[in-house]
């Protein structure tokens, strides 16, 4: 009887928690008081239904339950409804757990999961959270809305905890919240790249105007001129472009990422920031280095050594153009496996002035519990289900031995080899989940059981990386550790508003730069303006954070 009564109090005042919106009363620095609340809700959820769970083996449940999934997807992907996908059917049957799902896609997601928010009418998972920006800080840390995570993980989660205790360094530290606790589970795609873009130039060019490898920026402006004056694809035209690059500032092709000629290690959609060799955090844009590359730029682009069309054009454009093979020199992800000119090879500046940003392997959010999920033991071992190890194949790759719609299959080396998708079905929305996936294969995982040589833009990338090493030009330290800096929900909403305002300040003064050029009036307004917005607070925020990572 006293256990019943217990069992009831505990249901009711879990009720009354879901009533309020399921948020914390503790403030963001009382982590104690909040886990205990929030673990408590989590524990005790199955409580009255404990029968219907198995804690181990298969299936989850006796009885059949469902699951409400809230999924984000990216606005290029085409692919069927996830309940008809033979892998999501299959582990229906092998789990007993049903599941509805909403698709999303990531430009509809900020809208769409704001109005879920503000209902009180939670999904029970949401997941695809590596392709969206969902603020974990406000609504785990300080709502309560998603559920702290790590205790359930360590208990119903073997296959995930393995993977990560294999590894030298733990990967999921990258998901820890301000109050310690980690409210996601971890999505990560094998050993990260050292970086993540490379500069590429055109060897065919070199070679016809019988040019060496330029080592540094001098040298490579006469190249480039070179380029422009010499028709080094012999057509008799001009119509060879020596530098192609837009204003996309968080991709590959974008201007910024000529900083690093510069010794800026400007990182890709990043924060304006960087680590230098001293473990010192720096603002991008007030560098001496940063002021130097404007003035290149400019001067490239007023001698026609930059592509005219830089300010306007979009991705697509700057595809095109490498496509057609009338670039000398870019920034990109890769070079062949994305259909390039061939003619184009990765190019290593020889430069002690050079700094390519680094990157290290940490895990991106995937999956968050809802506070309102009646079933979350039930879905944490169903998390874990998912990344058994032909289910999350079958997820990621698609069907095993599909040579129809692409897949996977095991090869003579007992390895995983992917399987391409049939000519005639290249345009079939896949079966399969691909990225969205419940996806963790860390560094030991991956090299045990994934054949990385059929996969050609990770060898490539991986060759081109292991040139960069060689050269000595890469980063020493990563400016992914800003990621591993916990921040207060308080914090992220005013980094996030200023982040906004500075990019659209930086982007504006380099489209500015790039076409009229620098002077030193010019320059110091800008500094000033960018110090008003409160960039020095910022940096010592993160210099505070990073001094207490203390990273080797």
């Amino acid at each position: 009887m006293k256990t019943k009564l217990v069992t009831l109090l505990l249901a009711a005042a879990m009720t009354v928690t879901t009533l309020a919106g399921c948020g914390n009363t503790t403030s963001t620095s009382g982590t104690e008081g909040s886990s205990s609340v929030s673990q408590s809700q989590a524990s005790t959820s199955q409580t009255e239904e404990v029968k219907n769970f198995n804690a181990e083996g298969y299936p989850i449940v006796n009885e059949e339950i469902t699951l409400k999934i809230l999924l984000c997807i990216r606005d290029v992907d085409s692919m069927i409804e996830p309940e008809e996908m033979p892998a999501i059917q299959r582990l229906e049957e092998q789990t007993g757990i049903k599941t509805e799902w909403e698709v999303v896609r990531v430009s509809d997601f900020g809208t769409r999961s704001n109005l879920i928010f503000a209902s009180g009418e939670y999904p029970d998972v949401i997941m695809g959270l590596q392709q969206c920006n969902l603020d974990i800080e406000e609504y785990g840390v300080s709502q309560g809305i998603l559920l702290p995570l790590d205790d359930l993980i360590e208990q119903y989660m073997p296959n995930y905890t393995e993977r990560i205790a294999a590894e030298e360094t733990d990967p999921t530290m990258s998901l820890i919240a301000s109050d310690g606790q980690k409210y996601t589970i971890g999505f990560l795609m094998g050993p990260t790249y050292d970086t993540s873009w490379f500069h590429c130039i055109n060897q065919e060019w070199l070679d016809a105007l019988k040019l060496e490898t330029p080592n540094d920026v001098d040298s490579l402006t006469e190249v480039l001129r070179a380029f422009k004056a010499k028709d080094p694809n012999g057509n008799g035209k001009a119509d060879e472009i020596p530098m192609v690059a837009n204003m996309v500032l968080n991709d590959g092709y974008g201007v910024q990422n000529m900083l690093p000629l510069f010794g800026i290690p400007a990182t890709t959609g990043g924060k304006w920031l960087y680590i230098d060799d001293n473990k010192q955090v720096q603002a991008i844009p007030t560098q001496k280095g940063f002021r130097e590359c404007m003035e290149w730029l400019n001067m490239c682009y007023k001698e026609g050594l930059l592509d005219p069309e830089v300010i306007s054009q979009d991705n697509n454009v700057v595809a095109s153009k490498l496509t057609e093979g009338t670039a000398g020199f870019y920034t990109a992800w890769s070079i062949g496996t994305m259909g390039f000119d061939e003619s184009c090879v990765l190019y290593v500046p020889n430069s002690e002035h050079t700094s390519i940003c680094s990157q290290i392997t940490i895990a991106s959010h995937s999956a968050a519990v809802t506070c309102t999920n009646e079933n979350v033991e039930a879905t944490m071992r169903w998390f874990d289900a998912m990344l058994e190890d032909e289910t999350m194949w079958s997820m990621y790759y698609g069907e095993k031995d599909d040579a129809d719609y692409g897949g996977w299959t095991y090869g003579e080396d007992g390895m995983v080899h992917s399987i391409s998708k049939s000519e005639d079905k290249k345009d079939v929305p896949r079966r399969h989940l691909n990225v969205l996936a419940m996806l963790f294969m860390p560094k030991e995982y991956y090299n045990e059981h994934i054949y990385v040589a059929d996969q050609l833009m990770r060898v490539e990338r991986t060759e081109y990386c292991g040139q960069y090493r060689e050269a000595g030009v890469l980063q020493k330290y990563s400016n992914q550790y800003f990621n591993l800096v916990r921040l207060t929900a308080e914090q992220v909403q005013q980094n996030t508003l200023l982040e906004t305002d500075l990019n659209n300040a930086i982007k504006e003064f380099m489209a500015s730069c790039i076409v009229e050029g620098v002077t030193d009036s010019k320059w110091n307004t800008f500094v000033k303006d960018i110090e008003n917005m409160g960039i020095s607070d910022y940096v010592k925020l993160y210099q505070d954070g990073i001094d207490a990572l203390d990273i080797q």
